[in-house]
């Protein structure tokens, strides 16, 4: 008899499927055409830039890039500005202020920005694109800590930095996205090459402030975005955890128009725990022609996407703008700005942060079911399963993808022998009488 197997919801049998896995969240649907935040918003004149997002209780917090005075204002440098919100789409700048903003003198004294919050062993964490000056290859990577979000203590000194001995980040460290498993804090950030390529890289931490194993991770998927169209590699990495599984997400770099470096698409990438082994989606989850606001060929961008589980939502926030775009057939430039003096400020509706989302939930498989009925067990072994019940009643077994797809349904009595033609994750769900098991497995 097979031997009994005690399972848990989304547990994950972590065995990698070869070449490509190809079951990611196939489609996010915007919460609306435009930006829910908008340039000046909260702040006259600022652009808004970065979100990164939590949810504690029924509150939202969102942290971004903001800075006073229009995009081209000579003395007023880039600081993060906390907002909150009673539904993720809805936000007030909570406090007015800074809550993180440049120290003269300091090493982050030209700017601080991309912030990535986590909390994480009793407090809360930042880390955060900083500089003196605001050039890519003088970005360092901070870190501060905070009791409440609000009040952060900045480290006294940077805590990554290029490193010459590693070719993959010998000259760019920014962009960091930060991610809690189980005790572990792991770090990705942006990585540049002495060509100006950008990877993403991962530092691991046990305290949040010091870092170990430094491992290259996701890479431009060229079969998507070909070298020969100018694709320039990847940034703004932000991580989020569904079962064992690390969701990764960040937007795509390309060169426009000669030396004008653009983020032009958001994509996903996965890891099941082989933190060498990245699978890479085969579309991208927006490109920045989806939107109005961000659809031009020159100067326009989609970028700086994060995610946070949601209930049954996977949700994404990110920014883009509009600022200009070429009629390349009169050769003729169209910008959505104008000016309050000196300052150069965007269009209403041409700058800001938008939102999509995932429905997690799957028709048929109830996931908040974490009990096992006595004497349920599911083996699989690659694509071959067993499933045996400890009674000779009628039960079925269903099999759905993560976008509800169901790949097999089968009645049976006692036990059942059989295989799915498919690779990924399934989301299995055995009912026996009254009773459910449902759990999650990878297929390879």
């Amino acid at each position: 008899m097979m031997r009994f197997l005690t399972l848990v919801v989304l547990l994950m049998l972590v065995v990698h499927a070869s070449g490509q896995d190809t079951a990611f969240f196939p489609s996010f649907s915007p919460y609306a055409p435009h930006p829910i935040l908008n340039y000046g918003d909260g702040l006259s004149g600022s652009p808004w830039n970065d979100p990164t997002v939590l949810k504690e209780g029924n509150q939202y917090y969102m942290y971004t890039s903001g800075v006073m005075g229009g995009i081209n204002h000579p003395n007023d440098d880039v600081s993060i500005y906390r907002w909150v919100s009673s539904d993720g789409y809805s936000w007030s700048l909570n406090p007015a202020t800074p809550v993180l903003q440049p120290a003269a003198g300091s090493y982050f004294s030209g700017g601080v920005e991309t912030p990535s919050v986590v909390f994480y062993k009793g407090e809360y964490h930042m880390y955060n694109t900083v500089y003196v000056n605001n050039s890519p290859l003088d970005f360092r990577i901070s870190h501060a800590t905070s009791p409440d979000g609000i009040n952060w203590q900045m480290d006294a000194n940077f805590i990554l930095a290029p490193t010459p001995g590693i070719a993959w980040m010998s000259t760019i460290t920014a962009e960091p996205g930060a991610l809690v498993k189980e005790d572990t804090l792991y770090l990705f950030f942006a990585a540049g090459d002495p060509a100006g390529f950008l990877n993403i890289g991962l530092v691991r931490s046990v305290d949040g402030a010091s870092f170990f194993d430094t491992t290259l991770t996701a890479t431009l998927p060229t079969g998507v975005y070909p070298l020969s169209e100018n694709y320039a590699g990847l940034s703004t990495p932000s991580p989020v955890l569904l079962g064992d599984t690390i969701y990764l997400f960040t937007d795509v770099a390309q060169t426009v128009f000669g030396n004008n470096w653009m983020q032009v698409a958001l994509h996903q990438f996965k890891s099941y725990g082989d933190l060498n082994k990245w699978y890479h989606d085969d579309v991208p989850i927006h490109r920045r022609d989806d939107f109005s606001w961000t659809n031009g060929n020159f100067n326009a961008e989609i970028r700086s996407i994060t995610p946070l589980v949601d209930g049954n939502k996977l949700r994404i926030w990110y920014a883009g703008h509009k600022i200009s775009e070429i009629d390349t057939s009169t050769n003729d430039t169209t910008n959505y700005v104008y000016f309050i003096g000196n300052e150069l400020h965007v269009d209403s509706g041409f700058w800001g942060i938008g939102t999509s989302e995932y429905d997690l939930t799957v028709v048929g498989v109830n996931l908040s079911n974490a009990a096992r009925p006595e004497g349920v067990a599911v083996q699989f072994q690659h694509n071959a399963f067993q499933i045996e019940i400890a009674s000779t009643s009628h039960a079925q077994v269903e099999m759905y993808t993560l976008d509800g797809k169901l790949i097999f349904r089968r009645d049976f009595v006692s036990s059942i022998n059989g295989q799915v033609d498919y690779r990924g994750i399934v989301l299995v769900k055995v009912t026996t009488g009254e009773e459910v098991y449902t759990a999650k497995y990878f297929v390879d």
